[in-house]
């Protein structure tokens, strides 16, 4: 999958994808019904299917010194981008000059200048523009004049909600990973260095959202393991699990929330 942190990088023989716009953290089961839909049209147009999302995530930039929220790492989610069949992704720079991009500017600079889009697939909860601005009726109107194909995709319902991020982050927050599960449509996970202490593993996992103190079950490189979530206060929690695993100090190793 090739890869752009800007859009004004993006080259000409880059041009003209099928585009799924959003932050796709968490990647959770509206985000994948939007990825397949995004394949779909694509298949049918003959074009590459490609993905717009913002990095840092635009909640981070405005807020950089809340508590951490997010679910994924930024290498977690291109990754998984890439293995639902993303072929391209602008990963865009998310600073001061593009936050204030009113949502014409968007359309026209970015989608149509630097990207040449040739159809967008967006969520119908879907913001842009200064200020989240814009709406999916904006953008109707835009792309229509700009020559722009557009598909809007209805919310995915998890039992009486519908899924987001912040319902997974929701259920995390309380230790409800099968719950999350659900939302997500697979196990939770995370990914960090494994820490040798007094032969405990300890993982440093502040970056991501809260996670409730307690006992889970997880596994690491395929093992199942009860691992202990202890929170130290200013957003620091940290995983800890017996040191009986043989994993390489060095590397990072991707641990999955089984329940």
């Amino acid at each position: 999958m090739k890869i752009f942190t800007d859009h004004r990088e993006v080259s000409e023989k880059s041009h003209g994808n099928v585009y799924a716009i959003g932050n796709f953290d968490g990647l959770h089961v509206g985000h994948q019904e939007l990825l397949q839909q995004t394949l779909r049209i694509s298949e049918e147009m003959m074009k590459r299917p490609a993905i717009l999302t913002f990095d840092p995530h635009p909640r981070e930039f405005f807020a950089p010194s809340a508590l951490p929220f997010r679910l994924a790492t930024t290498a977690q989610k291109t990754r998984e981008l890439a293995s639902l069949g993303a072929g391209l992704c602008l990963n865009q720079n998310f600073e001061k000059d593009f936050s204030v991009l009113t949502p014409s500017e968007f359309v026209r600079r970015v989608l149509l200048d630097s990207l040449r889009a040739a159809h967008l697939v967006v969520g119908a909860d879907f913001k842009f523009g200064y200020r989240q601005s814009g709406n999916t009726d904006m953008l109707k109107e835009l792309c229509s004049q700009l020559g722009i194909g557009i598909s809007v995709v209805d919310q995915i319902r998890v039992g009486s909600e519908t899924a987001s991020s912040s319902l997974a982050r929701d259920h995390i927050c309380e230790g409800e990973m099968s719950s999350a599960a659900n939302v997500l449509g697979r196990p939770w996970s995370v990914e960090a260095i494994p820490v040798l202490d007094n032969d405990i593993y300890s993982f440093d996992l502040s970056y991501y959202t809260k996670i409730k103190n307690g006992e889970y079950a997880v596994r690491i490189d395929g093992a199942p393991l009860c691992a202990t979530l202890n929170e130290l206060g200013d957003g620091q929690q940290f995983l800890s699990v017996p040191s009986y695993l043989n994993l390489r100090r060095s590397s990072s190793v991707i641990i999955e929330f089984a329940s």
